[in-house]
């Protein structure tokens, strides 16, 4: 059955004979429906086409139109007594068709609606039996009805006619302000008709008296709502007294209802503690209820007679009617804020209580319509809970009358989880928690489209509550999701789409709400305990976790942060059951769904709302999986390898089809299907460590490694098939596509980031490397690095590209990252400049530190007879060297295998005779001095023995200075090495210092920009160490003998260069003071401060020189 309509008011009138299932009968009022709309139609379009006798008469025609409107409510009561999906073969279907074969059927209808035809005096019959004739064909014409209120004299006229005076004594009159209080039901569920009406405030004030008339007249119903919200306001008093109420909870005090002001306490029945409870429910039949509601409203206007017309309805029916329509009119403008204030007013809660206390299907439907509609404020909301609406509403569960409320409870709990306050205050409650979920699991397998959405929509809005989300859990929540999204793939009709598209909504939130509590677990972890305790929000447990967009880029980052440690983390529950349910294979249906239709179909040919279907059904799905291989990795394995039986195709291939989309919309589509892939590609290896165990020690093996031993390193098995499979589908050919992907500027920029992220991780197989080596990657990137970002304010990620570009482009070419960065972003204008200084360049050295360095190569293989005759004849200062960078490498080396290799066994020592130890090193060297004079030297045989006699220092200075050294082989190859160091600077010059071979950094040329921060001041201090002021405000303590920096302070940041620097090292204070100064602002700014504690006190005393004297 068609749940759009479900609880729509149908008249409560005899049965008909000639109205049943049975074909002949069905004939034959086919034949009488078709013949009175023949009359009908001429009657409206040309009556002047037959002769004044012929035509009807205007009582015939209003009783034409009546039988026909009987005929129609009929046929929809029998079509409503079958659970049948469809009108269309059931007789209700065949009398709609009818009427739609004529083509002025509707269109005589909205004339008659007209001014020159409804404003004739005395037309009320006639204008009801319109109006009567319109509500009969609303189920499948909702939307002409709309369509005929757009015209702003007819939306007036109707309105009127609903505003009359709710005493009149005219049937017709009654007819008419029931019936267009209906039309005014379907019609302001258009929001543009419902704007306009809600400003008519004195429409809106009659319907809200006449609401709470209604309820005052169903004298039972009253009375037992009054007792029951006193009962509920006394346990409320009594727990009050013995529970504090908590802050975040509206005040429990009792809210006085104009419902007790009309109650008579002298005549009020005595109210026991049994009358407190929701009624049983009662077992009459729906039509005997039917009758009894409608004969106590029919007593309240007893004046008015029967009808006289046949086929018209009479008194009772119609005040059933009209409350049912008042109650929906309410309802539907119980979202504005301009009607809350008069509907408090009129007591609004206590109309609902009374009227959920009705047995009557319809009214109840009404009424959980109307609730659900005012629950959009706060207000009400807190006031219908304080009254225990809510215990009432969850017993409905109970009734019988259950299955018929489907798609209004489906709205209440719709209404009740909008609120995030509402939600927490009765999911605090244990007996209204198991209930609400209770009734929510149950709307889930509903046979009706419409309360299955509702109950999709409520679990989505209450999964962030740790409560709802076990209950949703364990009551396999996620296996029906995961059916009702993959019945949407082939939907029927526009409620299953939007059942399809809630779904995945739905479990999009439930894997944000793990990824969620994965990220704070992590951040817990990683946060200093210190900073964790201060600084870190602690999650209360009734509190939702935040998952909105913004918290979610910030759970992203978390885990992109440290995503080696999302190797080691364990499967959780969750997980595991998202795997045995083939949530993946469910999410890839859903991808290929969209990859098909946009591959074979026109997507300007499909109506928008299908194509916005689409689209956010597969951003949802890439969404989620996004999460999925971010926040468990080796779910990316069974994503990437799955294969869907009906395309025969992968994961993998699907997610590089939606890549590659050719959709109106397709940069959201593009950004997420290489999210999902990166993820895919980019896994960590199982060797990683987590970010706390790196080391300086790590940094330096890392660094004096070749970048190509990167890719020749161990990959886990998983990750090769990955990257095998990324391979074989044309993986490298889709990134390389999308790097000049331009279709959507607004996503440019980050899906080329991402594309360049993807080749990377590709990169990590070898032979993808030779594959990007072949196609110069290099060039592409360096073309795009030297561009500007697509769009301005995408400038922090196109700064990302740069440099992940720079890092694909050092990893393809095994070329340091420097020389990349220079090869990339230099023109050619400026590598050719560059070139040339580095040619034109004279390259020198001190000799002194080569043989330095070739000693430390001989001592380190073993050859100490060699490198002491070649550190006695260079005459070798070792101690002022500066060590070779090559020992701290080998120590580091030795440390790091120290615990997994036994050490060697150690030499022997070496006689102290040869080497005392208590000899200076000066006795040492005049010594050795000694002994190189008696004997020749080892490489110099062939010299004679009288050039070896030194007669002074002097005379050997200059004789050592006359001979022409020829350049060597080794020479030339240090000289090569250091210029090549000069030619991976930034900014070379033409006139550099001699090189240093034992420096532990590469060398550099200083350029202007560095030149900045120069010495202004300086101070010399009584224990070898130095004190220098810079222009930037700085103060720098540095030690002499072992030139490093000690220390460090920012005196003036803004104040300009430093101009004086005194100490108090002189004095008796045992604690050192220093005064510095600077001049930029004309009186002396001076800053005191503690260096040796590291206390920094950054009070400035402006006074001037003579004051300071």
């Amino acid at each position: 059955m068609d749940d759009d309509i479900e609880g729509t008011p149908l008249p409560a009138i005899p049965h008909r004979k000639d109205i049943s299932s049975d074909p002949e009968s069905m004939h034959a009022l086919e034949v009488r429906v078709f013949e009175l709309v023949t009359e009908l139609v001429p009657d409206a379009y040309d009556p002047y086409n037959q002769a004044a006798d012929q035509r009807p008469t205007e009582q015939t025609t209003i009783s034409n139109m009546n039988w026909l409107s009987e005929t129609l409510e009929q046929a929809e009561i029998l079509f409503r007594q079958f659970p049948m999906s469809r009108r269309d073969g059931q007789l209700i279907g065949h009398l709609l068709r009818i009427l739609d074969d004529f083509e002025d059927f509707y269109s005589m209808l909205e004339r008659k609606l007209q001014a020159e035809s409804a404003e004739r005096a005395d037309n009320d019959a006639m204008n009801a039996a319109v109006c009567r004739l319109l509500l009969a064909t609303a189920p499948t014409n909702v939307r002409f009805i709309i369509r005929l209120m757009y015209d702003e004299d007819i939306l007036d006229r109707v309105t009127r006619w609903a505003n009359a005076d709710a005493t009149s004594t005219s049937l017709h009159g009654l007819q008419l302000r029931c019936y267009a209080s209906g039309l005014l039901s379907f019609a302001l569920r258009d929001r543009s008709i419902a704007d306009i009406v809600v400003n008519n405030e004195s429409f809106c004030t009659n319907l809200l008296k006449r609401a709470r008339f209604y309820a005052n007249a169903l004298e039972a119903e009253h009375a037992a709502a009054a007792a029951y919200m006193q009962d509920v306001q006394k346990k409320k008093a009594v727990s009050s007294k013995h529970k504090k109420p908590s802050v975040g909870t509206p005040s429990s005090k009792k809210r006085k209802l104009s419902i007790d002001d009309k109650k008579d306490m002298s005549n009020a029945p005595s109210i026991s503690a049994a009358a407190a409870p929701p009624p049983p429910p009662r077992t009459a039949d729906e039509h005997d209820d039917d009758e009894t509601i409608s004969t106590r409203l029919a007593d309240l206007i007893l004046s008015i007679p029967a009808p006289t017309v046949n086929h018209e309805q009479g008194p009772a029916p119609l005040m059933l009617l009209d409350l049912l329509y008042t109650v929906q009119c309410v309802g539907l403008m119980g979202e504005y804020l301009e009607l809350l204030a008069s509907a408090l007013k009129d007591d609004i809660v206590g109309t609902s209580i009374t009227l959920l206390h009705s047995a009557h299907t319809s009214v109840w439907s009404a009424t959980l319509q109307l609730i659900s509609h005012f629950l959009a404020h706060k207000k009400f909301a807190f006031s219908f809970l304080d009254a225990g609406g809510l215990d009432l509403v969850l017993a409905a569960q109970a009734s019988p009358r259950f299955a018929h409320l489907h798609r209004s409870l489906g709205m209440c709990l719709h209404a009740f989880a909008s609120s995030s306050v509402v939600t927490e205050l009765i999911l605090s409650r244990d007996p209204t928690r198991t209930a609400l979920l209770s009734m929510g699991m149950t709307l889930l397998s509903s046979p009706y489209d419409r309360a299955r959405q509702n109950a999709v929509v409520f679990f989505g809005l209450v999964v962030p509550f740790r409560s709802a989300l076990e209950y949703f859990e364990a009551h396999d929540g996620l296996y029906t999701l995961f059916n009702l999204i993959r019945a949407g793939n082939l939907p029927k009709a526009a409620v299953q789409r939007q059942l399809a598209h809630d779904a995945c909504l739905c479990l999009r939130q439930y894997v944000r709400v793990h990824f969620a509590v994965l990220a704070q677990g992590l951040r817990r972890k990683t946060v200093d305990a210190s900073t964790s305790s201060s600084r870190m929000i602690k999650q209360t447990l009734g509190k939702p976790v935040d998952i909105d967009d913004k918290a979610f880029e910030q759970h992203v980052a978390i885990l992109e942060a440290h995503r080696p440690c999302t190797m080691m983390c364990k499967e959780t529950k969750w997980q595991t059951q998202f795997t045995h349910l083939r949530g993946p294979l469910v999410l890839l249906e859903v991808l290929d769904v969209f990859r098909s239709h946009t591959a074979t179909t026109d997507p300007s040919s499909e109506p928008t709302s299908f194509r916005l279907w689409l689209v956010e059904r597969a951003l949802f799905s890439l969404q989620i999986l996004r999460m999925l291989t971010l926040a468990y990795p080796p779910m990316a394995v069974e994503i990437c390898h799955t294969m869907l039986q009906d395309s025969q195709r992968t994961g993998l291939t699907i997610l590089l089809d939606c890549a590659m989309t050719s959709h109106p919309r397709d940069g959201d589509i593009v950004k997420g299907a290489l999210q999902v892939v990166c993820n895919c590609v980019c896994t960590s290896s199982s060797g990683d460590k987590q970010p706390q165990q790196y080391s300086k020690k790590d940094d330096r093996t890392t660094a004096n490694n070749n970048t190509s031993s990167s890719s020749s390193m161990a990959t886990p098995f998983p990750a090769r098939a990955i990257l095998k499979l990324a391979r074989e589908k044309n993986a490298i050919k889709v990134c390389l596509q999308l790097l000049r992907y331009k279709r959507s500027l607004q996503h440019a920029d980050a899906i080329r980031l991402l594309a360049t992220q993807a080749l990377l991780g590709l990169s990590k197989d070898r032979h993808v490397t030779q594959i990007l080596e072949q196609m110069q990657i290099g060039q592409l990137l360096s073309d795009l690095i030297r561009n500007e970002p697509v769009l301005e304010e995408n400038a922090d990620v196109h700064a990302k590209f740069r440099e992940c570009a720079l890092e694909l482009i050092s990893h393809v070419t095994h070329r340091a990252p420097s020389a990349s960065i220079h090869e990339a972003t230099d023109p050619t204008v400026r590598k050719i400049e560059k070139a040339n200084i580095v040619a034109a360049t004279r390259v020198t050295y001190n000799p002194t530190e080569l043989l330095v360095m070739i000693h430390d190569h001989l001592k380190a293989h073993g050859l100490h007879a060699a490198a002491d005759a070649l550190e006695s004849e260079a005459a070798l200062n070792l101690r002022a060297s500066c060590p070779s960078p090559q020992k701290p490498i080998k120590k580091a080396k030795v440390a790091l295998d120290d615990a997994s290799t036994p050490r060697p066994a150690k030499k022997p020592k070496r006689s102290m005779a040869h080497h005392p130890k208590l000899l200076s090193f000066a006795q040492r060297r005049q010594q050795m001095l000694s002994k190189w004079k008696q004997q020749p030297s080892y490489f110099d045989k062939d010299i004679p023995a009288q050039s070896m006699v030194l007669s002074s220092p002097k005379k050997a200075t200059s004789m050592a200075k006359k001979p022409l050294v020829k350049p060597t082989w080794l020479d030339t190859v240090v000289r090569q090495h250091l210029r090549e160091q000069h030619r991976l600077c930034p900014h070379p010059v033409s006139v550099v210092p001699p090189f240093s071979l034992t420096a532990s950094k590469s060398h550099r040329c200083h350029h202007n920009s560095q030149a900045q921060g120069g010495l202004t001041a300086a101070k010399f201090m009584a224990d070898g160490h130095i004190l220098l002021g810079t222009d930037h405000g700085e103060v720098l303590q540095m030690h002499l003998n072992q030139d490093e920096v000690v220390g460090l302070w920012t005196c003036h940041a803004n104040a300009g260069a430093l101009t004086d620097l005194s100490t108090n090292e002189h004095t008796r204070t045992s604690s050192l003071l220093m005064l510095t100064g600077t001049t930029r602002y004309g009186p002396h700014l001076l800053s005191l401060f503690y260096p040796i504690f590291g206390l920094l006190l950054c009070g400035f005393f402006a006074k001037s020189i003579d004051s300071l004297s």
